[in-house]
């Protein structure tokens, strides 16, 4: 773990971004762990678990923590308890942030929130996260000692920012990763793109945005086996198999916004 707290925030925020957008979309999972590393060192916390709202405890594919060397990771069994679906509601309250000290954790009425207190937590927090004005989950993070202070309304605000900013980048990678299929044809997309004429950049758009060929004609005042024939030889210029992978190229490279 760096030693990151002589940046000021800005710096730290600034340093995040640097990292995340020039990391590949293949690396990012493993790029994240570090940057929330160093986000659990600057902010003192000691674990942190990103997470969407929707069972999440089940959800292994959706969910990363990261903690200290010294901190127990994050055994979601342990909180499958009793009533733990109160907890996953907790992540749906629109509130901002939810904080729980040593004593709210300890007589807590809800059963994972003492597991934590039993674990060695003794201060715990939740951030409210939304992507495209809905509900997405939450940053929860804890402190397993009661030697730092409690987090300011600003150190709050602060660490919102930087989860919704981390949110946004992870979303992005695994949009971008699922529509190239985990591979690395990003890296020379940008190149296939110049072998396109502008009439057939015209007809791409118009078939990513879902038109057939006679709708696409239309629009051109050409012949549907016009636009037929531009298709298969853009497929064939592209080194693509089928229509629905000229969609997905088109998509990844912008061409399927509707100006």
């Amino acid at each position: 773990m760096r030693n990151i707290n002589h940046l000021s925030y800005e710096e730290f925020l600034h340093s995040q971004i640097a990292a995340m957008t020039s990391c590949q979309p293949k690396n990012f999972n493993m790029k994240f762990l570090e940057l929330a590393l160093d986000g659990i060192e600057w902010f003192k916390l000691d674990r942190i678990t990103l997470f969407p709202n929707s069972m999440i405890l089940l959800n292994d594919g959706k969910t990363i923590s990261v903690s200290r060397e010294h901190i127990p990771k994050l055994d979601k069994q342990k909180f499958l308890l009793g009533n733990y679906i109160d907890y996953l509601k907790l992540l749906r309250s629109k509130q901002e942030y939810q904080i729980f000290d040593c004593e709210s954790l300890k007589n807590s009425k809800i059963e994972p929130l003492r597991a934590l207190y039993d674990e060695g937590a003794r201060w715990h927090g939740i951030v409210h996260l939304e992507l495209f004005g809905q509900t997405w989950g939450a940053l929860a993070f804890a402190r397993f000692s009661n030697d730092e202070p409690e987090m300011t309304q600003q150190q709050l605000k602060r660490l919102k920012l930087l989860c919704d900013t981390w949110l946004v980048y992870w979303q992005h990678s695994t949009v971008t990763r699922s529509l190239s299929h985990g591979t690395d044809k990003l890296f020379d997309e940008n190149e296939k793109l110049l072998r396109l004429s502008k009439k057939q950049c015209t007809v791409l758009t118009f078939l990513a945005q879902g038109l057939t060929a006679k709708q696409c004609a239309k629009k051109l005042f050409l012949s549907p086996r016009t636009v037929e024939s531009h298709k298969y030889r853009m497929m064939d210029l592209l080194e693509l198999e089928s229509h629905t992978e000229l969609v997905q190229f088109a998509l990844r490279n912008g061409l399927g916004i509707d100006g």
